[in-house]
């Protein structure tokens, strides 16, 4: 108890657990996913459909899909697994921008595009925090070190660098393409801009979450965990 563990031999733990990376990267795309459509809706409304009230009732369609779901997450994991659960969610996070790429100035397809990232965004928040409660019995049981808050805690800095970094991007992505906060009408790059981190810069973050998750096997590791220990009691 007393043994004290430098920030290399802790990390090296983490990083030697493949599910843990990889959860990882699914936790980034998650948060870069919903960053892009809650940072965007209020310059959506406010140029595109040329009303910033729109907003209000975009983001409240998101929070309701996002609710209403999170009571059917546990009947949908029952029904799938967590493998095809997960790769539901990142399903519906591609499908659901589909009609909005095709037509980004429709009112229609913003609805569709919030209120189906709403239900994937409840659902993966469910799949990678469950993720996180075996991945702590896998890494002890590889190195005898339990690090539950470890665990969370390098995820959740992954994540905010990740957030803090697409921030970034978008910041410059609107400068670039001639965004002026001052102008009642914003040009026609800044409206694609716009357009585009809602629609299919997302739309490329879930097609890597989709490949994050095939490669991301937690309940085979879980299983074989469970073997060893059954095989050594």
């Amino acid at each position: 108890d007393d043994e004290k563990l430098s920030a290399k031999t802790v990390f090296s733990m983490l990083f030697r657990c493949r599910s843990w990376v990889l959860n990882m990267f699914y936790i980034i795309c998650y948060g870069v996913i919903n960053l892009l459509l809650m940072s965007c809706i209020t310059y959506y409304a406010t140029y595109v459909l040329g009303s910033t009230a729109a907003a209000t009732a975009i983001q409240a369609a998101y929070l309701a899909a996002a609710l209403g779901s999170s009571f059917l997450v546990s009947a949908i994991d029952r029904l799938l697994g967590r493998k095809k659960t997960m790769l539901f969610a990142a399903a519906l996070f591609i499908l659901g921008k589909i009609w909005f790429v095709i037509n980004p100035f429709s009112l229609g397809a913003i609805y569709v595009n919030a209120i189906s990232v709403g239900i994937a965004l409840t659902i993966t928040f469910v799949m990678f925090n469950t993720n996180r409660n075996n991945i702590v019995d896998i890494i002890e049981w590889q190195s005898g070190r339990r690090l539950d808050s470890l665990v969370s805690t390098a995820d959740n800095l992954a994540s905010k660098l990740a957030v803090a970094g697409a921030t970034q991007l978008v910041a410059v992505a609107l400068s670039v393409n001639g965004f002026d906060a001052k102008l009642a009408v914003q040009p026609a790059g800044a409206i694609a801009a716009i357009n585009a981190v809602l629609g299919w810069v997302p739309m490329a973050v879930a097609a890597v979450m989709l490949v994050v998750i095939l490669f991301l096997n937690i309940e085979d590791d879980t299983k074989r965990m469970l073997e060893e220990k059954a095989a050594q009691a």
